[in-house]
């Protein structure tokens, strides 16, 4: 399994796993800590800017001494940049598969929280 894959795999676990945690609070009437949700955003960029520097190693992409850092840095702006700089259209839709794996569990609470409760 490639370091990309790998990075990939980890991210939709662990998405997955903060679907659980979001309806299991939200059917009880509580809210996901902020703590909890920033670690998830951390984990979501820090986990991209390193799927950004595996695939542009492995994609022959030429960056600049500081590339990751600028990624990780202006995440908002570089991360979607590349993908449409190194994927045309495609990047596009690998962009809206990222932030549905970013969204999914808040999403996937305030479904359970709405219906539920």
């Amino acid at each position: 399994m490639s370091k990309e894959n790998a990075i990939l795999s980890f991210l939709v676990l662990m998405s997955a796993l903060m679907c659980i945690l979001e309806v299991i609070l939200n059917l009880a009437g509580t809210d996901v800590s902020n703590s909890i949700t920033l670690f998830w955003d951390g984990v979501f960029v820090i986990c991209t800017v390193l799927w950004v520097k595996y695939d542009a190693k492995e994609r022959g992409f030429i960056r600049p001494f500081d590339f990751d850092f600028l990624v990780y840095v202006l995440w908002p702006v570089a991360f979607p940049w590349y993908l449409i700089k190194t994927r045309g259209l495609e990047g596009l839709v690998l962009l809206f598969g990222f932030l549905w794996v970013l969204l999914i569990p808040w999403l996937s609470g305030l479904i359970a929280y709405v219906y539920y409760t």
